[in-house]
């Protein structure tokens, strides 16, 4: 599923990421996700990450993505779409 795969979501919603994937794990769709935090960047070896260089202002920086095989994208977008 690696390479034949495709985003359904992307984004930096935690309560959409968690349905969505609630809803796909009821249709028994299989999907795998990815999270990446922005803020935990190393900027330069010695410096640290971005987060403790400027702070954190109470700002989420995780975005969410979750793909599934191309052969299930149609059936996962329809059912994404109905929750909306």
């Amino acid at each position: 599923m690696l390479f034949d795969s495709r985003t359904v979501y992307l984004g930096a919603s935690r309560d959409k990421y968690e349905q969505y994937c609630k809803a796909l794990d009821s249709e028994k769709i299989k999907y795998k996700t990815k999270r990446v935090n922005h803020e935990e960047k190393m900027t330069a070896p010695g410096r640290g990450t971005v987060r403790s260089m400027g702070g954190n202002f109470g700002t989420d920086k995780t975005l969410y993505e979750i793909l599934v095989g191309e052969k299930d994208y149609d059936n996962a977008m329809g059912i994404l779409t109905t929750l909306n």
